[in-house]
């Protein structure tokens, strides 16, 4: 027997008797009972729940956490004799899609995988249905080689893959997409239509694209469906990016979800152009050029709330690749008190931030949430009646009271030209976007001297790191330790799904990772149909704070090493990384996975 995916191990035992098995096939549930899988009072109660709602019993399990998708699967490759895969992670081929009809696909709850010659892999729900199986050789005109699929990956396959007339929320209801094309702002009434531009606020595929040398109007109306589609489905998934990939033989469609990547579509190539003219367009980007990288953005209203999207190109060897940044309104926090930042260090966070002068920066690698905290921090400030002006680049969210401006390097608006500028506008507080060069970090170091608070980012893997990361921009240590009043450096780790959180005894071979008190059991995610058997759903920020006190600022003008600031940093109360996000392991509410996956040991 052939074993594939990635699904629970089977011991060698299991092997070899899978062709007797297969012959005289145990049920299911007594199987899952044998090794373990599930307890007796489990299968009981998922039996009954069979009865009430007709599922298969494989999903009826998973779907009430007792079990993984892995377990089944691999059970029931053994007792059906053929492979198992695993849809969320298998790469389909756009060409074995278009070979099923859609309606003979659902019909008998059987995907197309792969084409190759006169054979089409097909992942099943009932690889023994013989009936079935003649029906899809007939429709498709091909020699039919069979799969196990789980039901409920087979039906999310269905939405991914066929480009339906309809477009459903992740939860299946109905839902218009409005497209706004401009930056929605929080004080328009959203559930307006927004009439700034002819068509605007119109459903997503009612905006037709014009001409731009797709002569297809089918292509072009299947571009529209398939755009509207993915854009609900990055949406549903609360998804921070969507990333539109050429490759040689498909356009692969991916979302960033909680920091990872989960494939959403892989399409023919053959629309793919369509597509990303379709993206131009909505971004009112110039559809002709190809051969540089563009920017734009445009919004949209999805269920009634606004959804700002920022899209950008990059032309590669097998077409352009287009990437959109979606910055919901309604997810984004302006609370500080809502961020996550532990309480002692929200405390000395929001004394430095309420100080009149002075620097504080926040550090950490792309995707770290350092935007969220800097702009829950100006949120605090802006109560405080200040005069709050930023340069940014671009600006992502609109928030009332402060004058935000936005770079413009073609016109030569630079982030050290705005910051000169903004010093002429008599400000309280400056937000400076990102410090990307000695000049503007010299200038906003001169502002935070002259009586102005200053609050920027800057890309460093640690606080201590950024001490070394600011000497080495040609900063002068006295200039550093007179303007600097602390760092903070954060991180965003995946959280355990509390629909199939689990503990387990912490194993032996783990323990050397807690410096002390052990704990007795850790916690982990089984996966289900919330996190899409990944185990996590949603993020915490995990934070490190540098306050910068006499003895720091005596190590930095001795130019200390990294080791002994650490140190001090240390006495000072700092608690590192890997130490705030042990405390949340402990907690049960993320993995030492992602601790390893995110932090470094200090």
């Amino acid at each position: 027997m052939v074993y594939t995916g990635v699904c629970a191990p089977l011991d060698r035992q299991d092997l070899v008797d899978a062709q007797a098995v297969s012959n005289r096939p145990e049920p299911l549930g007594a199987m899952l009972l044998q090794r373990n899988f599930i307890t007796a009072e489990q299968l009981k109660a998922a039996i009954e729940q069979q009865k009430l709602t007709g599922r298969r019993l494989g999903n009826v399990l998973v779907s009430m956490g007792f079990t993984t998708p892995d377990a089944v699967l691999g059970v029931l490759s053994l007792q059906l004799g053929v492979p198992a895969v695993r849809l969320n992670g298998y790469t389909v081929h756009p060409d074995a899609v278009s070979t099923l009809a859609e309606k003979v696909a659902r019909k008998h709850l059987a995907f197309p995988l792969l084409k190759v010659g006169s054979t089409l892999k097909v992942a099943i729900a009932s690889p023994k249905d013989l009936s079935a199986l003649d029906d899809i050789r007939f429709a498709s005109g091909c020699r039919i080689e069979t799969v196990v699929a789980l039901e409920d990956e087979i039906r999310e396959a269905f939405d991914r893959y066929y480009a339906a007339d309809s477009a459903t929320t992740e939860n299946g209801t109905a839902c218009d997409l409005i497209v706004v094309e401009g930056p929605v702002t929080e004080t328009r009434d959203a559930t307006q239509p927004d009439r700034r531009r002819p068509g605007a606020g119109r459903r997503i595929t009612d905006l037709m694209l014009a001409d731009r040398g797709v002569q297809d109007p089918e292509t072009e109306r299947s571009a529209v469906r398939i755009v509207e589609r993915i854009l609900i489905r990055g949406i549903g998934e609360h998804a921070s990016d969507i990333h539109f990939e050429p490759m040689e033989e498909i356009l692969r469609v991916r979302c960033r979800v909680d920091g990872t990547f989960r494939d959403v579509a892989y399409l023919s190539t053959d629309i793919a152009p369509a597509i990303v003219a379709r993206l131009k367009v909505l971004a009112r980007m110039d559809i002709a050029e190809h051969r540089v990288p563009q920017d734009g953005r445009f919004s949209v209203l999805s269920s009634g709330q606004p959804l700002d999207l920022r899209a950008s190109t990059y032309p590669t060897v097998f077409g352009e690749k287009v990437v959109l940044r979606l910055l919901d309104h309604a997810d984004f926090a302006l609370s500080i008190d809502r961020i996550g930042m532990p309480e002692q260090v929200l405390s000395t966070f929001t004394e430095l931030i309420h100080r009149p002068q002075g620097m504080v920066l926040i550090t950490g690698p792309t995707g770290s949430g350092k935007s969220s905290t800097v702009y829950a921090a100006l949120g605090r400030l802006i109560e405080t009646g200040r005069n709050v002006v930023t340069i940014e680049d671009p600006v992502e969210y609109a928030i009332a009271g402060a004058n935000q401006g936005q770079t413009n390097d073609k016109a030569g608006f630079t982030f050290a030209k705005g910051l000169r500028a903004i010093l002429r506008q008599d400000p309280d507080v400056i937000m400076v976007g990102e410090v990307r060069d000695s000049e503007t970090l010299n200038t906003a170091i001169g502002a935070s001297l002259t009586g102005r608070l200053v609050l920027t980012t800057l890309h460093t893997n640690s606080a201590v790191a950024t001490v070394a990361r600011l000497l080495e921009m040609e900063l002068e240590p006295y200039l550093l330790t007179a303007s600097v009043q602390g760092i903070v450096a954060q991180r965003l780790v995946r959280r355990i799904c509390q629909h199939c959180a689990e503990a387990f005894p912490t194993p032996a071979g783990l323990r050397h990772m807690f410096p002390d008190d052990v704990p007795a059991e850790l916690c982990r995610g089984r996966g289900c149909k919330d996190c899409r058997g990944t185990g996590y759903r949603g993020r915490i920020g995990i934070f490190e704070l540098l306050h910068m006190t006499d003895a720091l600022r005596d190590l930095v003008l001795a130019r200390a090493s990294e080791a002994k600031l650490l140190e001090a940093a240390r006495c000072a109360g700092m608690a590192p990384l890997r130490d705030e996000c042990l405390s949340w392991v402990r907690k049960g509410e993320t993995t030492l996975e992602e601790l390893v996956r995110i932090t470094v040991a200090s």
